[in-house]
């Protein structure tokens, strides 16, 4: 079972505190986010990135992925065209600092979009990025995120669904799942459901944890919420998965958020806990 957490829990620390904290507080890797507390976009410099790689591969850590916020699903034309050239940009890089993965969105497409031709832009983009892929050993991990609109309710097809059939009608194998636990119970898709949407093609998972309260969800440190944390990594380990359990703590998009020094220490063992096989 391989931890790490996302550096988006952590923007007042340097790349080096995050790799020592990680070695400390017994996590296997780090997913790069933020960097010295800005956001990696595609013009960071290369030789920076590999500079971070060779200081957290000494560490003893791993990478499982660098996330980004590209949207896969953009239409035909200019607006693919500048997506494509940012996703290639991006795995570069990821394979600069060692990543396993680069987190992209997909299926994020307005209400007046046609699932089917969301479908399509989705998968003929990820044909585009396959040589990138394979020529940097870095796959590319879509994200379970909704639309911003209520696709489930509306049309009845939730992000794991709509993305499970992206890629069964497509053969990219560099391309894969990655599970959020936060979105799709945004959604309202029971986790055993998601669970069976993505298990064929998982990539790794982040892992957080909400509370329904007053009508919202909102984000609590693990074990507090009710997301069912404990039943999904069962559910995973017991089926063989050797890939990553990350951690995401959204400090950097909510601010009134814990600071990670009180949120991050506990998470390990706890997940540990859950694990079977």
């Amino acid at each position: 079972m391989k931890l790490a957490y996302s550096t988006i829990a952590c923007p007042g620390w340097s790349w080096q505190h995050a790799v020592d904290q990680a070695v400390a507080l017994g996590y296997d890797g780090v997913e790069w986010r933020l960097i010295d507390g800005a956001m990696v976009s595609a013009d960071f410099p290369l030789e920076t990135a590999k500079t971070i790689a060779k200081a957290t591969a000494a560490a003893g850590l791993g990478v499982p992925a660098l996330d980004s916020s590209i949207q896969l699903t953009a239409e035909p034309g200019e607006a693919r065209d500048k997506m494509l050239a940012e996703a290639r940009g991006m795995l570069r890089l990821a394979a600069a600092f060692g990543a396993e993965h680069l987190r992209v969105f997909a299926g994020t497409y307005p209400e007046s979009v046609a699932d089917a031709d969301a479908r399509q832009w989705t998968q003929e983009a990820l044909v585009a990025l396959q040589p990138q892929a394979r020529d940097t050993g870095v796959r590319i991990a879509l994200e379970l995120h909704d639309c911003g609109w209520d696709r489930a309710g509306t049309r009845g097809i939730t992000s794991s669904r709509f993305l499970a059939d992206v890629l069964s009608g497509v053969d990219v194998p560099e391309a894969a799942l990655q599970w959020d636990l936060g979105n799709p119970v945004l959604e309202g898709e029971p986790a055993a459901q998601t669970w069976e949407n993505v298990r064929s093609r998982l990539a790794y998972l982040q892992i957080k944890d909400m509370v329904h309260e007053d009508g919202k969800w909102r984000y609590v440190p693990l074990g507090e919420g009710d997301v069912p944390v404990g039943d999904i990594v069962g559910w995973v380990t017991g089926a063989g998965f050797d890939g990553w359990f990350s951690f995401e703590w959204e400090k950097w998009w909510h601010p009134e958020l814990a600071e990670a020094e009180t949120v991050l220490p506990g998470v390990p063992a706890q997940l540990k806990s859950h694990r079977r096989g």
